[in-house]
């Protein structure tokens, strides 16, 4: 499985998309995902590294400063990148073994925002994504990312 510069490349038009995060993993989604890519036979999962989970750990420690905030927090998302390339091609030889077409995307960023990028270049028919698994006051106090990809999505969203 190649993969793309970004989300640009190779057209995935029509197909599922399956949108997770550090804070969106979910049996039940990657489940409806493969089911629906099985008529379509295309699959592309986008999974974001999200850059709020490092703001949230670090700042949660005031004593960081400067520079060394700056590491921590790299290191955090690096780290959730790695883990999120790793679930990502997990998901893909699961539906290959099924006969899909799998393109795989991972990106750090913050989830609505790469989510519509995604559907912006790659035209799916569907997206499937999840709630996160934030306490609600937090979800209160940043909003809902979810919410943002159901508003400006260009195809129906299903959250699972």
């Amino acid at each position: 499985m190649t993969q793309p510069p970004g989300i640009a490349g190779k057209s995935m038009e029509g197909c599922v998309m399956l949108a997770l995060s550090t804070f969106r993993r979910s049996e039940r989604a990657i489940d409806v995902a493969i089911e629906k890519a099985r008529e379509i036979k295309k699959l592309l999962v986008v999974y974001v590294a999200d850059s709020n989970l490092a703001r949230y750990m670090v700042d949660a420690d005031q004593r960081l400063f400067g520079e060394l905030r700056e590491s921590v927090e790299a290191k955090v998302l690096e780290k959730h990148e790695k883990e999120g390339w790793e679930h990502a091609e997990e998901i893909a030889e699961r539906a290959e073994k099924e006969g899909i077409e799998v393109k795989t995307h991972v990106q750090v960023g913050q989830f609505a925002i790469i989510c519509l990028e995604a559907v912006k270049a790659r035209k799916p028919s569907l997206v499937v994504t999840t709630r996160s698994q934030r306490p609600a006051w937090v979800k209160r106090f940043f909003g809902a990312p979810v919410d943002e990809l159901i508003k400006g999505a260009s195809c129906p969203v299903t959250v699972v």
